[in-house]
């Protein structure tokens, strides 16, 4: 890491660090010293740069002020069964952002029962840490909305590192308007309603998938892009796992208060429609 030393670097030394480490697949430079004082705890700039402080890298931190982020609203709002869902989803998006930025790793579909890997919808030819990381924030970012919206403000605000790369909350417009959303064809036949020893699972559509690609080649180019379509895919899947995530299974449709994510139930009462809506009531019971 440049600049990590006891001693604060000046500003020219810092603008040399920030230009080293400007290139579409970097992650930005930051005073990752000062970084770990904040973010574990190390009790000074001298004890930062001491073990076991200084194993920590400008990625290490990145990827713990992502979660730093996430995990506060996992844990005030959900039950711990849900937490586990949660937190496995943010690490296949990990996964998945490394195993498309190497040469070999294999990408890993949600709720697939079968534990097959796959082949990355896009390798990008790039296999450093810094790629692997920028990725897969731009990945957590891109899904955030679609299973944890109310972390997406304290997800990469400032002071985290992550911040510096201004990730996009939720899909991009042009990724949308050109190939559609993961919500497409939702709720459909649910994966949990194939047969896993069969060799059937819910497959992401070919069309989706070639569109994913062209988009990312001829659009977003760049790690953000790579992102989105990394979530994309884990999120197509993620919807169609059976576990009735958004509560839209079965074809709910009474509103948020009746559709209820997880819920066991498929409830089709809609208390916006029906003929009580159009009864009149004596002034007696007003």
């Amino acid at each position: 890491d440049c600049c990590a030393a006891a001693v604060e670097c000046n500003a020219t030394a810092q603008a040399i660090c920030k230009a080293r480490c400007a290139g579409r697949w970097d992650t930005p430079w930051f005073d990752v010293v000062l970084a770990r004082v904040g973010a574990l705890g190390a009790p000074s700039r001298e004890a930062a740069t001491e073990a076991p402080f200084f194993q920590a890298d400008r990625n290490h931190i990145v990827i713990i002020g992502a979660m730093a982020g996430l995990v506060p609203a996992i844990t005030d709002g959900y039950a711990f069964s849900f937490q586990t869902r949660f937190t496995n989803l943010v690490d296949q998006l990990v996964w998945n952002a490394f195993a498309s930025n190497s040469e070999r790793l294999q990408a890993l579909l949600f709720g697939d029962a079968t534990h097959r890997g796959v082949e990355p919808l896009v390798r990008s030819g790039q296999t450093s840490t810094d790629a692997k990381v920028v990725t897969a924030i731009h990945a957590i970012a891109a899904a955030l909305p679609f299973f944890l919206p109310e972390a997406a403000g304290a997800f990469c605000a400032a002071p985290a590192p992550c911040f510096l790369l201004r990730p996009t909350i939720g899909l991009e417009p042009g990724l949308t308007a050109k190939c559609g959303s993961p919500l497409d064809g939702y709720p459909g036949v649910p994966m949990a309603d194939f047969d896993p020893e069969g060799g059937e699972w819910a497959v992401f559509p070919p069309e989706k998938a070639e569109c994913l690609v062209a988009w990312h080649a001829e659009d977003a180019p760049g790690p953000s892009g790579l992102g989105q379509v990394v979530a994309f895919q884990l999120l197509w899947h993620r919807l169609r796992d059976g576990w009735n995530s958004m509560g839209l299974d079965g074809g709910c449709e009474g509103g948020p208060a009746y559709c209820l994510p997880y819920a066991e139930g498929r409830p089709q009462y809609n208390p916006q429609v029906g003929d009580c809506l159009e009864e009149e009531l004596p002034a007696s019971r007003l």
